[in-house]
């Protein structure tokens, strides 16, 4: 049995029982079926065989049943339910959450097409009921009734909660960044396991099914450089693909979730306008990992992320189209205290990308062309990785200005699509000096990057500022020498500059605020500290 209490289990207190009811509660996927169902989707779809479909999630059937009929009524005989295990109890065959499992509704003059376009693609198929004009939720198990209830109650009959949240901010810490060489703090961060590469993982499993992958999750020259988001092409017919990247960092969360939400929002949406997909045509889905509600102050954080979501998705005039969370992730220490994970948003992004000549990757392309940067960069290291290095806290969490974040995207993506750009990477964990650093790893070429040019706010900057901050909405964008003067000019009156250039011989290296030499390395070197994490 798999996916039994799946939706309970992911928000109940982590205990010492755990690991032994897991095993039953997670769901077990299974690739090859999930793409057999979604051939026979899409091809329903472009027949309109079907009038409505949701997922059988969080509660299985009983929710996705129940959802669906809501403003009707619906009869469901579980009886008829094709079930994964012999002797599955009616209940369980209710809530399971099983994967590659979709509920329909089907009009009657369809049924028998339907049914057999599944048939033709190995897909099973059942009719389990039917939607009423009763507005009555009606279960029976080989006709026995098991449930009957009326839909205004199941839906609305609930008494409404009400709960505490309290809100107590801090002021920022002032926190100096540890003393060590440009060099040395790069290869730590590289090194470091939430920007290392993940190629050991994602060896592990078919990623480029059927060849509609046209950039994975690693690229270049030898398949083995970090990308900013994945681009599929699920239609050959059409020029047009979809790219699908992803933001979260919980250190910010530790400070604000507000200002974490509105970071994760910029960086999924960095990563699918780095690869071509536009800004425009995008939709967010939202992964809420949490502790107990119930205490005002989490609650009080979860409401701030949420506000944070709410006013990025306004702001740039994007849709969250779904989402899930997950509660009350909390743990027992060793003194029995309550200790709550931290708090933790997840979001995706799902772009369309124009044509498949907009379709940009991050690897370095030629000898000789500029490098810019796009977006301002001020002294925001609170939760940044520079800082998570030796284990300190304190600083400026990262802001995102939405207004300027959606007109930088809207200006790159014009950019792209215009033919401008050569190689795009965002900034994120680890900044400048991460980013640029892995801009390299995907061909033969090294970088000349100086700090001087950068455009910064605030503060009077520093080398390290300038090189570790996370500011949000940040590109690293390559352009040739020819098209400088017109990419230039889509950006206007935003923050940008050339701050270096491609070079032929394949060694990073950076210039300080002062003229010196703040860091040389040969990208060998560098990238085997990032293929190796902390073995390298």
């Amino acid at each position: 049995r798999d996916g039994i209490h799946g939706a309970t289990f992911s928000s109940v207190e982590l205990t010492h029982e755990t690991a032994e009811i897991v095993g039953a509660a997670v769901q077990i996927g299974d690739p090859i079926t999930e793409k057999q169902v979604i051939d026979a989707l899409l091809q329903a779809r472009e027949r309109n065989l079907f009038r409505a479909i949701t997922d059988c999630g969080a509660g299985g059937l009983s929710s996705a049943v129940g959802e669906m009929g809501e403003q009707t009524g619906v009869a469901v005989e579980l009886g008829s339910v094709t079930t994964k295990y012999p002797g599955l109890q009616p209940w369980e065959i209710w809530v399971s959450e099983a994967e590659e499992r979709m509920v329909l509704a089907v009009p009657p003059q369809t049924l028998e097409d339907f049914l057999q376009l599944c048939s033709a693609e190995d897909v099973e198929a059942t009719v389990i009921g039917q939607f009423t004009s009763d507005r009555m939720l009606s279960v029976t198990y080989r006709g026995e009734q098991l449930v009957q209830l009326d839909m205004e109650f199941l839906h609305n009959g609930r008494p409404q909660r009400t709960m505490e949240a309290f809100w107590s901010p801090s002021a920022p810490v002032a926190v100096e960044a540890p003393r060590r060489e440009a060099r040395e703090t790069l290869l730590a961060l590289l090194s470091h396991p939430n920007i290392a590469s993940k190629e050991p993982i994602v060896r592990t499993y078919d990623h480029l099914v059927q060849g509609r992958t046209i950039q994975g999750p690693l690229h270049g020259r030898h398949g083995d450089a970090p990308t900013d988001a994945a681009v599929l092409h699920p239609r050959r017919d059409r020029e047009e693909s979809i790219a699908i990247g992803c933001g979260i960092n919980p250190w910010y969360g530790l400070h604000d979730p507000y200002w974490m939400a509105l970071a994760v929002c910029d960086e999924a949406l960095r990563n699918v306008v780095a690869v071509g997909g536009d800004p425009a045509r995008t939709s967010l889905l939202d992964n809420f990992c949490w502790g107990d509600p119930r205490q005002p102050d989490r609650l009080a954080g979860l409401v701030r992320a949420s506000a944070g979501c709410h006013d990025a998705a306004v702001a740039w005039n994007i849709p969250f189209i779904s989402g899930k969370d997950s509660l009350n992730n909390e743990y027992r220490d060793v003194d029995g205290q309550r200790v709550p994970i931290p708090p933790t948003l997840l979001i995706s992004a799902m772009a369309i990308v124009p044509s498949l000549q907009a379709v940009t990757t991050a690897e370095l392309k030629a000898a000789g062309n500029h490098v810019y940067i796009v977006g301002a960069t001020s002294d925001e290291l609170g939760g940044s990785h520079l800082l998570l290095l030796d284990h300190l806290s304190g600083g400026e969490v990262p802001h995102v200005n939405l207004a300027r974040a959606k007109q930088t995207f809207a200006s790159l993506h014009h950019a792209i699509v215009s033919g401008l750009v050569q190689s795009c990477h965002d900034l994120s964990e680890g900044g400048l000096g991460v980013a640029a650093a892995e801009m390299t790893f995907g061909g033969t070429l090294g970088l000349s990057v100086d700090l001087r040019r950068v455009p910064a706010e605030g503060e009077t900057p520093t080398n390290d500022v300038l090189l570790w901050s996370e500011s949000p909405s940040r590109f690293l964008v390559e352009v040739r020498v020819e098209d400088a003067v017109e990419f230039e000019r889509m950006f206007g009156d935003l923050p940008f500059a050339r701050i270096g250039s491609v070079t032929e011989q394949a060694r990073f290296r950076v210039t300080g605020l002062a003229g010196e030499s703040v860091l040389e390395a040969p990208v060998d070197q560098l990238k085997h500290a990032w293929k190796h994490g902390a073995g390298a």
